[in-house]
């Protein structure tokens, strides 16, 4: 195996193969690096211990140590230039996985030869083999920012190619095969849409049947592998699946939630799932663990968590402690909505005002929300209740001389500053009536 060194783009265009592999791929990916751009490059065969990540958040720089040491014969530098990507100009041999998880952006990787690893994850990375690549497991390449070129035949148990722009030379699957590019797969294999939620793809039984792990959507498998592990419930290398290895699970993503197995949904899961999640974990367990005080607890750190909170379990008190904790009116069922309640919801969250619904939207709750602060969108809500503007404005001064700073703030006419003098320009608020005045001034000067 040979060592690794660093060299520039400029001195990879006088690589004869590099150069014409470029004028292949990039004018189609819109790759540009600038002569000077750092990459690493291996002049023969390159072998890895472990896995090979392109996400480049994780290192790729030439003063990380931790980063560069798995690069064979690779010396760390002083200077912190970013390294674009990675040649081998021989075999690259990968005893993990080849991973790009994220489906935005990575690194690049080009191999004159061939590829071995146990699984390839393609996202965001332009990557080109002109060999062949043979996996253990999967090849899966997903999200359509990245690029995959394969002149060889790519062998993989599980070959998945899921909005994303990818070639291969020829493939040979024993398992299963999707290729939603070309659409030329079994119809058996094809997703399908979640009737629940009527937006996320969900794996064909063909795959989930295959795989170790509940893995509802090809996300869930990219993230299994992204972890490292293999995948498919035929291997000899699997991790054991206590509740250990799924508490570390959830605690990494939050969508991990929806793979728990039943036999591992716990009171004592359950608990620490709650810990880690609060509410948000409610719909994802046996509504027995959700007790009342449970609900209590949640709502007093959140009001929003109502919408987690079972429907049989949502009480008027439990709705107007969520107010006051500045909850969501879409959340409160509608036997428990009326004035008072979305007064309490409007007056810790006056945002809420655009959810109200229109029967509700009266002058004695267009004053309460005036006095609340801007009362953004008044002309629309007085429209709606049928109500003069001015009426409501004028209204919400006779509260009281301190409501002229939100009035006088958000609503500024000569109406409301008349109004306002009317009431207040006497000895007996002379002092507040002056303050106002003088903080305004500019105001009242345009008027005149």
């Amino acid at each position: 195996m040979k060592n690794f060194c660093f060299t520039t783009f400029k001195e990879l265009l006088s690589i004869d193969s590099f150069a014409k592999s470029r004028e292949t791929i990039f004018p189609y990916q819109n790759e540009e690096f600038e002569d000077e751009s750092i990459f690493l490059i291996c002049h023969g065969d390159a072998y890895f211990q472990d896995h090979l990540r392109l996400d480049i958040d994780l290192g790729w720089t030439s003063n990380d140590k931790q980063w560069i040491k798995q690069f064979q014969g690779l010396q760390i530098q002083q200077k912190d230039d970013r390294i674009e990507g990675i040649i081998v100009l021989g075999n690259l041999s990968v005893k993990g996985s080849i991973i790009n998880e994220e489906g935005d952006y990575g690194a690049f990787l080009y191999v004159a030869g061939s590829i071995t690893c146990q699984s390839f994850v393609a996202g965001g990375s332009v990557i080109y083999a002109q060999g062949d690549i043979i996996t253990q497991e999967v090849l899966i390449s997903h999200y359509n920012h990245g690029y995959f070129k394969c002149d060889g035949l790519v062998t993989s148990p599980v070959l998945i190619i899921s909005d994303h722009y990818t070639e291969i030379g020829n493939y040979n699957t024993s398992l299963f095969y999707y290729n939603d590019r070309t659409g030329e797969y079994p119809p058996e294999n094809a997703c399908y849409e979640d009737p629940e939620t009527g937006e996320d793809w969900l794996c064909s039984p063909n795959l989930t049947k295959l795989l170790d792990n509940p893995t509802p959507a090809f996300e869930d498998l990219i993230f299994d592998l992204n972890d490292g592990e293999y995948v498919l419930s035929k291997a000899k290398q699997l991790p054991r699946k206590d509740e250990a290895y799924w508490l570390k699970k959830i605690y990494k993503y939050w969508n991990n939630l929806n793979r728990i197995p039943e036999e591992f949904k716990t009171q004592q899961f359950f608990k620490k799932a709650c810990e880690k999640y609060g509410a948000f974990c409610f719909p994802y367990f046996p509504e027995r663990f959700i007790t009342q005080a449970v609900c209590e607890q949640e709502i007093q750190k959140k009001g929003t968590n109502l919408k987690y909170i079972p429907e049989h379990l949502k009480t008027s008190e439990l709705c107007y402690l969520a107010a006051r904790n500045q909850t969501n009116i879409s959340s409160i069922p509608p036997a428990y909505l009326d004035k008072t309640l979305i007064k309490e919801v409007i007056h810790y969250n006056e945002s809420e005002m655009s959810d109200v619904p229109p029967q509700f939207i009266t002058e004695e709750l267009l004053i309460d929300y005036v006095k609340l602060g801007r009362g953004l969108w008044l002309d629309k809500y007085c429209e709606i209740a049928n109500v003069s503007k001015i009426t409501v404005l004028t209204k919400a001064l006779d509260s009281g001389i301190r409501f002229i700073e939100e009035v006088w703030g958000f609503h500024f006419r000569e109406e409301v500053y008349l109004y306002a003098k009317r009431l207040y320009d006497n000895e007996e608020h002379q002092t507040a009536w002056n303050k106002y005045v003088e903080k305004f001034q500019k105001k009242i000067d345009r008027l005149s």
